[in-house]
Parts: structure tokens; sequence; C-alpha cells
């Protein structure tokens, strides 16, 4: 047997379905249910999880092929996450932005306005009304963006919330569990039954369809 290789906590319970498709097997059923019976469900149950990471070492190359799949679209995930909080914070600046932007036309031409009618129209105020319009135009086209950005946001936003199509994890879970079943547990538990001249078929159909 391989050298052990210590399953991830996260993998524990699907060592623990793939231990149970295995004694689902028909010749391993068979053998269970036959007076005299060496082991129970129970025992052989608990024997497999004893010998867990031993016989996920038959499937090391499969478990290290899952974690590196699974590693590497954690990377993604977490880049494509930090993508989309770079956005989300550009989508509030434009929202800001004309909000601002109408703030403060209210504030220069309140002000310019005002000195003229106060009889003050000297240079301050006309200069603090052309502000006050030029801020007002801006307004207008940062208005335009932002709703612009608020719709693109909102679509993308729901297109992430869709469930995603599988993926290569999947794929490698599954490849794994194949494996883990097919030169693991059966073998084990058919040893413990002193089980031999079992085919190839059976062991197929216990195990997992990818």
């Amino acid at each position: 047997m391989n050298k052990q290789v210590a399953l991830r906590p996260e993998d524990r319970a699907a060592f623990e379905n793939a231990l149970q498709r295995a004694l689902d097997a028909p010749d391993i059923r068979t053998a269970l249910g036959h007076p005299g019976a060496r082991h129970t469900v129970d025992g052989l149950r608990a024997r497999a999880r004893a010998a867990a990471d031993s016989l996920a070492a038959e499937a090391a190359p499969e478990y290290a092929a899952l974690l590196e799949v699974r590693a590497r679209a954690k990377t993604e995930i977490g880049e494509h996450q930090r993508a989309e909080d770079a956005k989300d914070a550009a989508a509030a600046l434009a929202v800001l932005t004309p909000i601002l932007a109408a703030a403060a036309t209210v504030v220069f031409l309140v002000l310019g306005y005002g000195l003229r009618l106060a009889g003050a129209a000297g240079p301050l105020a006309k200069a603090l009304v052309s502000v006050g319009w030029g801020a007002a135009a801006v307004t207008g086209v940062a208005g335009l963006a932002s709703a612009a950005g608020l719709a693109l946001t909102v679509r993308r936003h729901r297109v992430l919330a869709s469930p995603p199509p599988p993926d290569a994890v999947a794929q490698a879970h599954a490849d794994w569990l194949n494996a883990l079943i097919e030169r693991g547990l059966l073998p084990c538990l058919r040893r413990e039954l002193r089980l031999h001249g079992t085919g190839d078929a059976t062991a197929r159909r216990a195990g997992p369809r990818a």
C-alpha cells in the first residue's frame, strides 16, 4: 500500500459517502447477508474509517489533482472578487459624483445670484454664477453616466447570482471518489470478507457516476 494521505477535514464527509457506496456493492451486501459472516456492516465501516488515510493513499494522484484544481479555483475566485469590489467602488463613486456636483451647483448659484440681488454684481458674483452653471452641466453628464453604471452593476450581479455550471473542481472531485472506491475501499472490504474473483464490472456498478 502507498504512503498514507491525510484527508482534509472538508473531504471526510465525501469519504463517508464513498464508503457507503462501497458497502452497497452487490457482492459486499451478499457476503454480509450470509449466516456466519465474518463482519457486520458497522464493523466493516469502523475498520475502514480507522484506515481512512491508508485507503486514501490508493487514490493519491486523483486527490492531489483535486487539491491543485481546488487551490487554483480559489485563487481565481479571489481575483474575480477583488475585480468586482473595484467595479462596485467605481459605481459608488459614479453615484456620489452627480450628488456632489448638484450640491455645488446649488451653492454657487445661490451665492452668485445672492450677491447680484444684494447689489454686489462684481467679478466674484459673475464667477460664482459661471461656476454654478458649469457644475450644473457636470451634474447632467454625471447623472447619465451614473445611471448607465448602475444598470451595468445590477446586470452583473444578476449574472453572478445565477447557479454556476459544472467546473473542473466538480470533475476532479468525481474522479477522486471513483478512484477511492475502486482502488481503495472495495479491495479493502473484499479482503476483510475474504471475497475472491470479483470482477471489475461489480466495482464499476458500485462506483459513483462522474
